[in-house]
């Protein structure tokens, strides 16, 4: 086969093009930091990349899902703690209400602390994390206690809202209110135990007390509940920041350059195409390779 001059220029241009894009993309690695610049330089390793990257933002969100989550179950649990408090105090003062020693102005008087307690347990029911109610349910947005003369209304709804933390994996955020509320009749119970304080009926003095104890125990039990969903959150951050730690070290791995390779390769491809050129000189006509230099 007959060698043309311009069989031989064209493929001498095509070398230098091809050792010029070889440096090209050396010295982008070098000023980058990093192996891949664009997804053709490498589709598999790029393929990886993205994965990793995705499992790294997702573990970003679950933390930031821990993160909120830990902050409205201590939140919870504090106000529970006062809750169970102030049901104790009110306990305290039945049992005073029962005393035979007692005048009315004295059960009066007990009642009157009663009602007091019944407005701070509203507070608590009303408990809100920068205007996100936390005992309503999925009705966030507005108090979920309200009361009119003795009537206390819960308007949240039944649903416990559920926080994801890891990959399918879901727990339950605060209490819910109607569970707290409504179903332990605490405040149909507490008022009814004002009413027979002021009424001087022991007996239903007496009655309230038993449920009061029941309520109580709901209570420690929705404690309990609490304190074994803080201890997961726990254990699931750490697992999330061992996770954190492994897949940034792979992905560093897949996608940053050893500089001292890169460099070693950067002088060696400077070397190659300095040599194609000078024997590219000695091919054509120096003209030619003065244009492309």
């Amino acid at each position: 086969m007959r060698v043309t001059y311009n069989t031989i220029a064209n493929s001498i241009l095509r070398n230098l093009s091809n050792n010029l894009t070889r440096l090209e993309k050396l010295q982008n690695q070098l000023s980058t930091g990093k192996k891949v610049i664009k997804p053709s330089d490498d589709p598999v390793v790029t393929s990886r990349i993205i994965g990793l990257r995705s499992t790294l933002n997702a573990n970003s969100q679950y933390s930031r899902n821990l993160d909120f989550l830990e902050t409205e179950l201590n939140v919870a649990d504090k106000a529970l703690q006062n809750l169970s408090s102030a049901l104790g105090s009110i306990k305290s003062l039945a049992l005073r209400g029962t005393s035979d020693s007692l005048s009315q102005a004295d059960r009066d008087a007990i009642a009157g602390e009663v009602d007091r307690i019944i407005d701070y347990i509203i507070q608590i029911g009303n408990t809100d994390i920068a205007g996100r109610y936390i005992f309503g349910g999925y009705k966030t947005n507005t108090p979920p206690l309200e009361r009119i003369d003795n009537t206390i209304i819960y308007r949240g709804d039944a649903n416990i809202r559920q926080i994801e933390i890891s990959n399918s994996v879901t727990t339950e955020a605060s209490p819910n209110g109607k569970t707290l509320f409504v179903d332990t009749e605490m405040f149909d119970t507490l008022v009814s135990l004002k009413n027979a304080l002021l009424d001087g009926n022991t007996t239903q003095i007496n009655n309230s007390l038993e449920k009061i104890d029941t309520i109580i125990d709901r209570i420690t039990s929705e404690l309990s509940s609490l304190g074994a969903r803080l201890k997961r959150i726990e254990l699931t951050k750490d697992l999330l920041s061992d996770r954190f730690i492994r897949y940034t070290d792979l992905l560093s791995k897949q996608e940053d350059i050893e500089i001292e390779e890169v460099v070693l390769k950067l002088y060696a491809q400077q070397n190659i195409y300095q040599a194609s050129l000078i024997a590219a000189s000695r091919a054509i006509q120096p003209s030619l390779i003065d244009y492309i230099r």
